[in-house]
């Protein structure tokens, strides 16, 4: 691996950027669909060694493995940027606010500045961090380490990178071709997209004279969705499943008839029940988050000690010399955090009203939570954005009370920083293993910040102005969570109905009960995923019930082939994502167009 020219190559960026950039595109409409998104560094390494190997004939030296961490870290960058510039969660749920204030959206410009310094923040405040983290206590960063893995081994054997690389454009070409053959009006298929138990002439069939096609109770046919079930995994299906079961089959049949809530006509009750139904799904992520945060105090309490320590010479455990090379300059990181500060200071108030002081405690309120979220996601693999983003949404409700807009915004850089920081320490994890520049690491980072946001931005655009949101095609759980969250910080909780009042009660003692009873381990594989639950609550049944197919389909097959499903079955999802979602983004295009056949 050792090499005499610079990893950080044109060739090796653009490649990530592209890759990073239709997976952020994607993430988009996933995201905006059911509340998460998926990573996009392994992704950008396997398909772009599968490009250069193509036409390895024709380069005039190798693409090798620290070129291809380039790529990685290109493609994960500006892939996350739907997530970490705010688009599928706190920009729309501000934009309902806005909506609702009878104010104008924010512009394309408006958006890709925001994004752009609330997500460097996340950069300078991971670059700090890394030594600590990485090379003293060698936390393990699963995803990183994965990445490095899958990078080495496809250096000793290339073939295999190759056919991953072709089951991942297959599946995409089919996911594209099939969305657009359900979108063409012509053809009368779309009803194939969503089946339900109409399909098969059983319409008559129901719960308490609601119909299950109106119930939302059938499966769609996206592969989108399907590829979505294929990465989470049977619990988290299965905790989706029962949860749309609950909360579609059981819950709104009876509020309905009890008149708590009403079918007002359409071809689904889904909108009228969304507006009690998302009470207890809400509180049962948010609380969840809050005591699997709260059940992380060790970690926490390891993440500022660890951060006493880096201000003491020798504290924290001896370093291992052979650390990656080229540093990224102290110097460089001050005034690129200055800078960015003053940015994001300066936009919250020109954009959003919130006073400078105000932004300044945020970004050091940030700071300190996105360490916690670095250490986290390096000990578990998981990056608890949401509820780093809930403990601002808390505190700016107690300093700026009645201000929704300083409670979702300040909570945005929060979220910004845990996810971007998270995302760059995957990287530089990587690059330890592999002994890639930290210094041409982190400038690749930001250049994908850039490139991915421009991308990403635009498609929330397009998408937004297609689609209504939270509405059936997109229902942003995530976005639903952050609107409502700040709604009651603001209003307090006389906003809701009695009704629903009780029913976020028994979800909010649900969401804590879960993680606790969690540490009995023979209850542990029993129990439901409380943030699944809560999503089912929040989106269209026919969506969590395709990802638990999707989920239960690949667990039936891996009993039987599980050496194949472990090799493809992520290209196979990321594929189905991919292929879907960029569709998604053409058909939203001529929907704006006004082309009359989709």
């Amino acid at each position: 691996m050792n090499t005499t020219h610079s990893e950080l190559t044109l060739r090796a960026v653009v490649s990530g950027l592209f890759v990073g950039c239709l997976i952020g595109a994607s993430n988009i409409c996933i995201g905006l669909k059911i509340g998460w998104t998926f990573g996009a560094s392994i992704t950008a390494a396997v398909v772009s060694f599968a490009i250069f190997r193509t036409i390895a004939g024709s380069l005039k030296r190798p693409y090798d493995a620290k070129e291809n961490l380039i790529t990685a870290t290109a493609g994960s960058s500006a892939g996350t940027m739907a997530s970490a510039a705010g688009l599928t969660a706190c920009i729309p749920a501000l934009e309902l606010i806005l909506k609702e204030q009878g104010k104008p959206p924010l512009t394309y410009l408006q958006l890709i500045i925001w994004g752009i310094s609330i997500a460097f923040l996340g950069v300078f405040f991971a670059v700090p961090l890394r030594r600590q983290m990485i090379v003293v206590e060698k936390l393990r960063y699963p995803t990183g380490t994965a990445a490095a893995e899958t990078i080495k081994a496809m250096y000793a054997s290339g073939a295999e990178a190759v056919k991953k690389a072709r089951v991942l454009f297959y599946a995409a070409a089919f996911a594209a071709l099939l969305k657009i053959i359900l979108s063409f009006k012509p053809f009368h298929l779309g009803g194939l997209e969503e089946l339900s138990f109409n399909d098969f002439g059983l319409g008559s069939w129901g719960i308490l004279g609601l119909g299950f096609a109106v119930l939302t109770i059938g499966v769609s046919f996206s592969p989108m969705m399907l590829g979505a079930g294929v990465l989470i995994g049977p619990k988290v299906g299965w905790s989706l499943f029962a949860g749309s079961i609950l909360a579609w089959g059981i819950i709104t049949p009876i509020l309905n008839h009890m008149g708590l809530i009403e079918y007002t006509g359409g071809r689904t009750i889904f909108r009228d029940a969304l507006k009690w139904i998302l009470w207890p799904g809400v509180a049962l992520m948010v609380t969840s988050g809050f005591t699997s945060l709260a059940m992380q105090y060790k970690t926490i309490g390891r993440t500022f000690s660890s951060l006493k320590g880096m201000t003491s010479k020798g504290k924290g455990g001896e370093v291992e010399e052979d650390d990656a090379p080229d540093p990224f300059p102290m110097t460089w990181w001050f005034i690129g955090l200055a800078l960015v500060m003053v940015l994001t200071a300066g936009c919250a108030w020109w954009f959003f009203g919130i006073k400078i002081w105000m932004s300044l405690l945020a970004i050091i309120l940030s700071m300190l939570i996105a360490s916690v979220a670095v250490r986290a996601t390096g000990e578990t693999d998981i990056n608890p954005v949401g509820a780093m983003g809930k403990i601002t949404q808390v505190i700016y409700g107690i300093l700026d009370p009645g201000k929704i807009t300083t409670n979702l915004m300040t909570a945005g850089i929060t979220a910004a920083g845990a996810s971007q920081s998270g995302d760059l320490m995957h990287d530089l994890k990587a690059g330890y293993l592999l002994k890639v520049s930290i210094k041409k690491q982190v400038i690749t980072q930001l250049i994908g910040v850039v490139a991915g946001v421009f991308v990403a931005a635009a498609v929330y655009r397009l998408i937004t102005a297609a689609y209504e949101i939270p509405g059936e095609d997109f229902a942003g759980p995530a976005v639903v969570a952050w609107h409502l969250m700040a709604k009651v910080l603001v209003e307090g909780i006389k906003s809701l109905q009695p009704s629903a009042l009780w029913a976020a009660v028994i979800g909010g003692l649900l969401g804590i009960a879960i993680p606790l009873l969690a540490l009995i381990k023979p209850l542990r594989k029993w129990l439901p995923s409380p943030i699944a639950l809560g999503i089912a609550f929040i989106v269209p049944a026919y969506n969590s019930l395709a990802m638990w197919l999707g989920a239960l389909l690949i667990y039936l097959y891996s009993r039987k082939q599980a050496d194949r499903v472990d090799r493809y079955s992520a290209s196979l999802a990321s594929g189905l994502i991919a292929g879907e979602g960029l569709m998604m983004v053409v058909v939203a295009l001529l929907l704006i167009l006004g082309v009359k056949w989709v």
